[in-house]
């Protein structure tokens, strides 16, 4: 059985980039051709989204429709994705078959009486430099120099709003290839955060689901004190690591709460054996039901009956992987 953790692309030229990316749809000639568009014209190609938060330092990237967004998509689809089974079964988010509801479910262990520690990496994508970017393609992917960095480049961008001539070039929010990328970059540092998390809580059935920039922890059995220990040293650990890019937590958003007290991560409420709705989704779900009692336009019943539909989506995926054996 292979332990190869990493992608092994090995790609050493834009011509063999352009094999990979083309086939039916896309002949290898306007693959090339459109890996040249994209790279002459990049910094006309992307722009800050309006889903941007400038006020928390977020700033979403797009490039929809243009040679640039094509290629991305097309890197992450036939380039990214198809390792996405060499991704250990902890990590969630940006994969393929791999929900926010999945990563809850691997939560919710063997054993009675769990506690919850919750963690959100601060501005995790503008924590991501461009050289960790290249670092991954080159020394882990095994592709040339010249395709590293290509690679590097296409997926990267100034930190901050554009324009503003930013030194700091780091992996764009937005990009369809960034929550893989985020991934596979910080891969190191999250396996060893796994191995830290079940030596110091060994015994108590330790679980831990990472879901992007989402990390959450739980364990049967243990105090708060000691949660709170745990999210000591997976903080110094996150900092430290690289000391080029820490990842330091949002101290806002750590969270420590007892099966009794009712735990819920990633909108999700945690029970014993099963999952269901969070608060704020369940509160918007009530609200929305008592709405469609009232007398409402053929408009506006038709609108809200669309948005019951999507509740009733959704309870049912959370249903289902609740369903779903855990695994030991």
């Amino acid at each position: 059985m292979s332990t190869r953790r990493y992608p092994k692309l090995a790609i050493r030229t834009k011509h063999e980039l352009a094999k990979r990316i083309s086939g039916k749809q896309l002949s290898y000639r306007l693959a090339l051709e459109l890996i040249r568009d994209a790279r002459t014209k990049f910094n006309e190609y992307w722009y800050d989204s309006k889903e941007s938060k400038p006020e928390k330092g977020k700033f979403v990237r797009s490039a929809v429709g243009n040679s640039l967004g094509n290629l991305l998509s097309l890197i992450d689809k036939k380039v990214l994705a198809p390792h996405d089974f060499l991704v250990p079964d902890f990590l969630f988010g940006g994969l393929s078959g791999k929900s926010h509801v999945q990563a809850a479910h691997h939560l919710l262990g063997q054993k009675r009486q769990r506690t919850l520690l919750a963690l959100d990496i601060s501005s995790f994508f503008e924590r991501i430099k461009k050289q960790r970017i290249f670092y991954f393609f080159y020394k882990k992917c095994e592709c040339t120099v010249d395709v590293a960095n290509l690679l590097a480049d296409l997926c990267c961008v100034p930190s901050g709003p554009k324009g503003k001539g930013s030194s700091d070039i780091v992996l764009a929010r937005g990009f369809a290839t960034s929550p893989r990328l985020a991934l596979w970059s910080n891969l190191d540092v999250f396996l060893r955060l796994k191995w830290k998390t079940y030596k110091k809580l060994r015994g108590h059935d330790p679980r831990i689901a990472i879901f992007v920039d989402d990390i959450g922890i739980t364990a049967s059995r243990i105090s708060k004190d000691r949660m709170k220990e745990l999210s000591n040293v997976a903080q110094s650990l996150l900092n430290n690591f690289d000391k080029n890019q820490p990842l330091p937590i949002n101290p806002e958003k750590e969270k420590i709460k007892s099966y009794e007290e009712g735990m819920e991560h990633l909108g999700l409420r945690l029970g014993r054996n099963r999952l269901s709705l969070g608060g704020k989704t369940k509160a918007k779900k009530d609200k929305l039901y008592k709405q469609l009692e009232k007398s409402l336009p053929k408009s506006t019943r038709a609108r809200l009956n669309k948005r019951k539909g999507s509740y009733k989506n959704y309870e049912k995926q959370v249903e289902n992987v609740s369903q779903t054996k855990l695994k030991i």
